[in-house]
């Protein structure tokens, strides 16, 4: 009886924490968004000053990385200081207008409550790994308003190809409640989509989802090594840190006056459903954010990649309609979905997130691109202590 009640202490710990910390975070993030000012794109260098600074504290350079590092057994530093933390760098990220996201940290914050609470109750790895999962399941959930595919994020972030069976009621009751917490608690308004219709199903038709599949799996390449490229650079600059830093505040800063990336500063939430609007053309949208969110991440700033990647994804795809001859909002569906889920290579939470946001009609679409791009895109994600399950055959790219 002792261990279920443990259980059900730290279910409603985890769930309530994480509903509540990523209403917090959003109630935030639009704050900022509606009254960021132009100069506040200044206040870059001296962000990244602060942010250079705080790396003498090990607990401040802990991230969702090191969640799947934990739970293939290595130690890692943990504190109820991350969560914090996370929460005011990523918002003063968004402030001086880094084009960086914010599933990062909600995912981040929500293993970080799970991780301490279970550590302070005296649990097992196995118990522990278990309500980490959840944890990050349930910010998942409360950030995005999809239960489902932040319950299948949870399950299979640590392992390319398995699912963490064990996990699942955890996972998934921990999301629902999270989320439930989120919209009925703080009344969280999330972004609605239109329900997107499945086109005629032919030959040719299999043929075009084939192309998706190629076309994001490159996107998605292109994305991981310019962010390393850029990562590895700035590691390797024979200056001092904090020099470093205030070198990459001004890189962004300088990049952020040319007109064709204002609308890559900060989140771009507000761009989210563009790529669904009837009348939408395609720019050069899609590269500018991905440019601007590789620097932002690559030099070291804080928040995540989920939206980046949708707005990438979508406005990309978006702009094949004339090409593959498909609908746009079809096309734009499919690149929300497809190209974050496949850099976390987490299939079947993509097609979860495509349900959960336009629909069933077109799931095994969902399923089916980001197979693909995970397989394409390179065995690295995101996420790099992500393995791959033995069964699962690697392609020698």
């Amino acid at each position: 009886m002792r261990i279920w009640g443990i259980r059900i202490l730290l279910w409603a710990i985890i769930s309530f924490a994480s509903g509540s910390v990523a209403s917090l975070f959003l109630w935030g993030l639009q704050l900022i968004e509606e009254n960021r000012q132009p100069y506040f794109l200044f206040g870059l260098p001296l962000l990244g000053l602060l942010l250079a600074w705080t790396k003498k504290w090990t607990v401040t350079q802990v991230g969702t990385n090191d969640f799947v590092k934990q739970l293939n057994g290595e130690t890692v530093p943990s504190s109820f200081l991350q969560t914090p933390f996370t929460l005011v760098s990523t918002w003063l990220s968004h402030l001086v207008g880094a084009s960086v996201g914010r599933e990062g940290a909600a995912v981040f914050m929500g293993g970080s409550i799970a991780s301490e609470s279970s550590a302070r109750l005296g649990l097992t790895h196995e118990e522990k790994s278990i309500w980490l999962r959840a944890g990050m399941s349930a910010g998942f959930a409360a950030i995005f308003g999809t239960p489902w595919a932040g319950c299948f994020f949870g399950l299979e972030m640590k392992e390319v190809g398995k699912i963490h069976f064990r996990s699942f009621f955890a996972c998934l009751s921990s999301a629902f409640a999270a989320n439930l917490v989120s919209l009925h608690v703080y009344g969280t308004k999330h972004v609605l989509y239109p329900h997107i219709l499945l086109p005629e199903i032919t030959p040719v038709f299999w043929a075009k989802l084939a192309l998706i599949g190629l076309f994001l799996a490159l996107v998605a390449r292109i994305y991981s090594r310019l962010e390393s490229i850029i990562s590895s650079a700035s590691d390797k600059l024979p200056i001092q840190a904090y020099q470093k830093a205030i070198l990459a505040g001004l890189i962004l800063l300088a990049l952020f006056q040319f007109p064709e990336f204002q609308e890559s500063i900060g989140l771009g939430s507000e761009y989210l459903r563009r790529p669904f609007e009837e009348n939408f053309k395609a720019g050069y949208f899609a590269i500018e954010k991905l440019i601007a969110t590789c620097l932002s991440i690559g030099l070291g700033y804080k928040g995540g990649e989920a939206t980046p990647l949708f707005l990438i994804g979508a406005h990309a795809t978006a702009g094949l309609t004339q090409i593959l001859e498909l609908p746009g909002p079809f096309l734009a569906a499919i690149g929300f979905t497809c190209l974050y889920m496949g850099l976390t290579k987490t299939p079947i939470a993509a097609m979860c997130m495509g349900i959960e946001l336009f629909g069933y009609d077109a799931w095994f679409c969902y399923l089916i691109v980001t197979i693909m791009v995970i397989y394409l895109a390179g065995h690295k994600g995101i996420f790099k202590s992500q393995t791959w399950a033995n069964y699962v055959p690697k392609l020698p790219f």
